[in-house]
C-alpha cells in the first residue's frame, strides 16, 4: 500500500513538473572539465557546500590537471538551507527557521552572474521526517524553482548533485531518513532538461560507504575530509576528468592545495556577505573591498606553482 501511495506520489509531482521529467543521466558523460574553463562557476548548497570541502577538491584538480586554463569558482552554501522553504519545529533549538535559498539567489545571479551553476540540495528538504507527498512535492518545485532562475539569469548550465548519504545504520524497524534521500535521487535523475546535467553523488557515495566499516560523518549528516573528497571526485568523474591515484594526504600536503583552498575560503566569505544572506540573522549585501584583488594575488601564486609541475 505504501509503495502504491508513493507511485502516485511521484507521478503526481512529474506532472506537476512536465518540462522537467524524463531520464537524463546520458547527458552527464558529455561534459567536459574544459567546459567550465573561462566562466564564472557558482557552487550553491547546504552546510556541506558552505564547509567548502569538496568545491576546494573539485578547483583543485581543475587548477592542477589544466594548467593552461583559467577557472573562476565561488562556494556560496550556507548552513541549513533548503529549496523546499520548510523547516522542522524547535530548529536550532527553535532559534531560527531554516533559511530558504530564494531569499538570496536573486542576488548571488545578479551579483555573481553565473555562467555554470552546480546546486546539491536535499538533505534539509525532508527536514529529517519520512516521505510524505507535500514534502517531496515541496523539493520537487524548488528544484524546478531554481532551474527556471538561474537560466533566465543567463547560466548556461546548471549541474544537480543529488544529495549525499544519510550516514546511519538503522536497527530493525527504525526510521532512516537516507531512504528519503534516495527517492528525492532518484527523482533528480529522472529529469530531462536543456541544458541541466543531473550527477549521481546519491548512488555513488551509498555504493563507497558500503565498502567502509566507519562512516563518512560523525553526526550523520556532515561528511569528514574523506567524504567531501568523495563528492569531489563524483562530480569531477562526471565532467569526464582522469583523476590520479593518490590519497587524500598527498592532496592536502601539495602546496598547490593549500593555495586554492586559502583563495577558496577567503573568496566564498567575501562573496556572501556581498550578496546577503539570512539565517540566524540578516547579513546585508556589502562591498566586495579587496577580495577580488586579494584573490588575483592568490591566483598568481597558483599559476606560478602549477605551471611548473
Amino acid at each position: 500500500m505504501q509503495m502504491i501511495r508513493f507511485a502516485l506520489i511521484v507521478a503526481a509531482t512529474t506532472a506537476l513538473s512536465a518540462p522537467l521529467s524524463a531520464p537524463l543521466s546520458a547527458q552527464v558523460s558529455a561534459q567536459d572539465a574544459d567546459s567550465l574553463a573561462g566562466k564564472r562557476v557558482v557552487f550553491l548548497g547546504d552546510s556541506i557546500t558552505q564547509a567548502g570541502g569538496y568545491v576546494g577538491f573539485t578547483t583543485y584538480y581543475l587548477e592542477k590537471l589544466h594548467p593552461r586554463k583559467d577557472f573562476d569558482i565561488i562556494g556560496l552554501g550556507l548552513a541549513s538551507e533548503t529549496l523546499s522553504g520548510l523547516s522542522e519545529d524547535g530548529h536550532a533549538g527553535g532559534q531560527f527557521p531554516r533559511p530558504c535559498l530564494f531569499e538570496r539567489l536573486g542576488r548571488v545571479l545578479e551579483k555573481a552572474k553565473p555562467e555554470v551553476v552546480f546546486a546539491c540540495y536535499g538533505m534539509n528538504d525532508g527536514i529529517y521526517l519520512p516521505l510524505e507527498k507535500e514534502r517531496t512535492e515541496a523539493f520537487q518545485k524548488g528544484v524546478a524553482k531554481l532551474i527556471e532562475q538561474c537560466q533566465k539569469a543567463g547560466a548556461k548550465q546548471i549541474f544537480l548533485v543529488t544529495p549525499p548519504i544519510y550516514d546511519f545504520s538503522p536497527t530493525k524497524g527504525e526510521f532512516n531518513y537516507d531512504a528519503v534521500l534516495t527517492e528525492y535521487a532518484k527523482w533528480e535523475m529522472s529529469l530531462k532538461t536543456p541544458g541541466v546535467t543531473v550527477i549521481d553523488l546519491h548512488t555513488a557515495m551509498r555504493k563507497a560507504r558500503a565498502d567502509r566499516t566507519t562512516p563518512f560523518s560523525g553526526d550523520k549528516v556532515h561528511p569528514g575530509d574523506d567524504g567531501q573528497f568523495l563528492i569531489a571526485k563524483t562530480i569531477l568523474t562526471a565532467l569526464g576528468v582522469k583523476l590520479p591515484d593518490e590519497t587524500l594526504v598527498m592532496v592536502k600536503a601539495d602546496p598547490l592545495f593549500k593555495l586554492v583552498e586559502a583563495k577558496r575560503g577567503a573568496r566564498s566569505a567575501a562573496w556572501m556577505k556581498h550578496t546577503g544572506y539570512t539565517r540566524e540573522k540578516t547579513v546585508k549585501p556589502e562591498s566586495l573591498g579587496t577580495a577580488e584583488a586579494d584573490a588575483v594575488a592568490i591566483q598568481e601564486k597558483i599559476d606560478a606553482l602549477r605551471r611548473k609541475k
